[in-house]
């Protein structure tokens, strides 16, 4: 009986100090962010934005995340030139995608405004307006996304002292429909705002590991 105790008491001991190891190797999780922002301009445009790269003594990189904000605004306008009545349907739109240095893609967004008209048969004037036309002067449009990476290349990337420059596009992407004979015209805008996370923890040494086969030697 007195050996099955201590059994029971070294058994004890290995997964208590197994938890603690566990437990010590976890660190407290914390957050860094850097933003940035573009002004207004007519697409299609390709221009860069510059963020602190993550500070190594800080800790140890658990995540980075992207997000990037990006906005339309612009004027939209059509005449259906078509014998017939037509639901006509106008895009404003804007494709924004932020950048790694080597041009891959981190996160795209693509703000749109919409529009939708019932145009009668051509009306004789091409003017944009009347019955078989219209014209859209300040549309607008937001839209955010975002996206995150735990990738050893992008942790090596974006670590170490100084800055990154990371590429911007904006490519203006408008679009409409729904008369065979349509004569479209867009004058489009985007900005871009975006901000780059860095999510890190306490950077731990591994405790020395606890073995079965060293508690299986002491019943040897």
């Amino acid at each position: 009986m007195p050996q099955l105790r201590l059994r029971s008491l070294v058994i004890t001991c290995v997964c208590a100090a197994t938890a603690l190891a566990l437990c010590a190797s976890v660190g407290s999780a914390s957050s860094v962010t850097h933003s940035a922002s573009l002004e207004l301009a007519t697409t299609n445009w390709s221009t860069t934005m510059t963020f602190p790269r993550f500070d190594s003594s800080l800790g140890c990189l658990d995540s980075i995340c992207f997000n990037l904000n990006g906005h339309v605004q612009g004027t939209a306008k059509f005449e259906s030139l078509d014998a017939s009545p037509a639901t006509v349907t106008m895009d404003l739109a804007a494709t924004l995608t932020l950048q790694r240095p080597d041009g891959t893609t981190l996160v795209v967004t693509m703000p749109l405004a919409s529009t939708s008209d019932d145009a009668s048969a051509y009306d004789g004037t091409t003017d944009f307006a009347g019955t078989s036309g219209a014209t859209y002067s300040s549309l607008s449009a937001d839209k955010a996304e975002a996206a995150c990476t735990s990738a050893t290349a992008d942790f090596t990337l974006f670590t170490g002292t100084g800055d990154i420059v990371l590429p911007v596009v904006a490519t203006g992407t408008s679009t409409g429909s729904g008369a065979g004979n349509l004569i479209l015209q867009f004058a489009t805008d985007a900005s871009a705002g975006a901000s780059v996370t860095y999510y890190y923890s306490t950077c731990t040494v591994p405790s020395r590991p606890t073995t079965w086969g060293a508690v299986k030697t002491i019943y040897r």
